[in-house]
């Protein structure tokens, strides 16, 4: 490939403003590289200090809920990782797993990806700064890139110039006000890391090769497109695992919810065999109804499942002319089997995840593949930073003999929410470039 395909979402607007001078690599304050991914599972996210630091995983649920101020100092009683809240002016919003439990908060699949964009970016900033160890005692510089769906990237672009003055004035949240300042934003379409990945592996061969990338994921599935080195094309349907999820609920319709994150798990595990896997949503409360739920569940399954197929082979069938494709995301392990014995019988070769392999002691939040896009992005976003700067960088992003340290614990807090909206910094934590 001529150039690495996530340089073709940074050549935009936002990916221009990188106005720091070369010599000016160091920084006064803490400086962080940071990638995000929105996804309908999880908000996730790569981060280091740069450039230096090991790069480690941060990820919270992604349910979202807008609240007041009030509500948010009944509910929010201690920090904790899974859960965050932010006050962007004189809105706030509620993130991860209390959005859902307090405020019966939804992950916002319908929507856009950048709809709830702002309150997601900061609550994974806050995050961040919280397992880094900076605490909020002073600003933050930051790199940042949000990977988007190939339609969005447009809307990722004016994202960036809305969140930039609101991040440097300051979001309220649990642990003080977070103040960022953005010295680049760039967006880059989905998937577009695992398909350099998949360049770098094969050399010059790549530049021969029309080679598709399926990605499954829970929101939505994407198709991208290398012709002979060139992007050519991005395509993008609803057919997620959420669409799986929705249309169990409607054809068992005995009041399960489509918002119960829950439901995705135990399909995976009653699709590989786990008979009573879904034993536990059932809402029935005698014995009897619960084994009769649990029949019509199992019953419902394999029919949708081959649905699923069905509707997901005739939709890449139409796209194009493949030497090989490269298959990601969590969805695409719930039916691997029924994918492989369709591209095996039309001569297609296979590259599951693209062929990434993970670095040992990155995972450290157990998202195995799911974190295959984000990662492989990051590396990218970095070769891109380095060469700006001029940095020769003397090892890999994560050394082969490198342990992760644990998880700063977020020790409870007894104000959190204070009169006037957040409450005064008092961490004692100190910088710390290495993790």
């Amino acid at each position: 490939m001529r150039q690495c395909l996530s340089y073709f979402a940074i050549a935009h607007k936002a990916g221009k403003c990188m106005n720091t001078p070369n010599k000016e690599i160091t920084s006064t304050v803490p400086r962080i590289a940071a990638s995000f991914d929105l996804g309908g599972s999880h908000n996730r996210g790569i981060v280091q200090i740069y450039p230096e630091g090991v790069p480690i995983v941060i990820a919270m649920g992604p349910e979202i809920a807008d609240a007041s101020p009030d509500s948010i100092t009944h509910s929010f009683r201690q920090l904790r990782p899974d859960s965050t809240w932010v006050g962007i002016g004189k809105d706030y919003y509620v993130l991860g797993a209390l959005a859902k439990e307090a405020f019966f908060g939804t992950p916002a699949i319908k929507e856009l990806k950048i709809h709830y964009g702002l309150p997601k970016i900061a609550g994974l900033f806050w995050l961040a700064s919280c397992q880094l160890g900076l605490g909020l005692n002073q600003p933050v510089e930051a790199f940042t890139q949000l990977l988007l769906p190939g339609g969005e990237i447009a809307d990722g672009v004016e994202l960036g110039k809305t969140l930039k003055p609101l991040l440097k004035k300051g979001v309220k949240t649990p642990s003080g006000q977070l103040k960022v300042k953005l010295l680049n934003f760039s967006t880059s379409p989905e998937g577009s890391g695992i398909m350099e990945y998949r360049h770098r592996a094969l050399g010059s061969e790549f530049d021969k090769k029309s080679i598709g990338l399926l990605m499954l994921g829970y929101r939505n599935a994407s198709f991208l497109l290398s012709s002979k080195g060139n992007l050519a094309k991005f395509e993008t349907t609803d057919l997620g695992m959420s669409w799986l999820v929705h249309q169990f609920v409607e054809r068992t319709a005995v009041g399960l919810s489509k918002d119960d994150l829950r439901l995705a798990l135990l399909l995976v595990q009653a699709q590989n065999g786990n008979q009573n896997a879904l034993r536990s949503i059932s809402r029935k409360s005698t014995p009897t109804g619960v084994e009769s739920d649990l029949k019509l569940f199992n019953s419902v399954l394999p029919p949708l499942i081959d649905d699923y197929c069905r509707a997901l082979i005739r939709w890449v069938k139409n796209l194009a002319v493949l030497d090989e494709v490269l298959i990601c995301g969590g969805t695409a392990e719930f039916i691997r089997a029924p994918l492989t014995q369709y591209f095996e019988s039309v001569g297609i070769p296979i590259v599951w995840n693209g062929g990434v392999l993970l670095p040992k002691g990155l995972d450290t939040q157990g998202l195995e593949n799911r974190i295959a896009d984000v990662w492989t992005a990051h590396i990218n976003y970095i070769k891109m930073l380095d060469g700006h700067f001029g940095y020769e960088r003397k090892q890999k992003l994560v050394p082969d003999n490198y342990q992760a340290p644990p998880n700063i614990n977020l020790n409870p807090a007894k104000d959190l929410f204070s009169v006037n909206g957040f409450k005064s910094q008092t961490s004692n934590r100190n910088h710390n470039s290495s993790n």
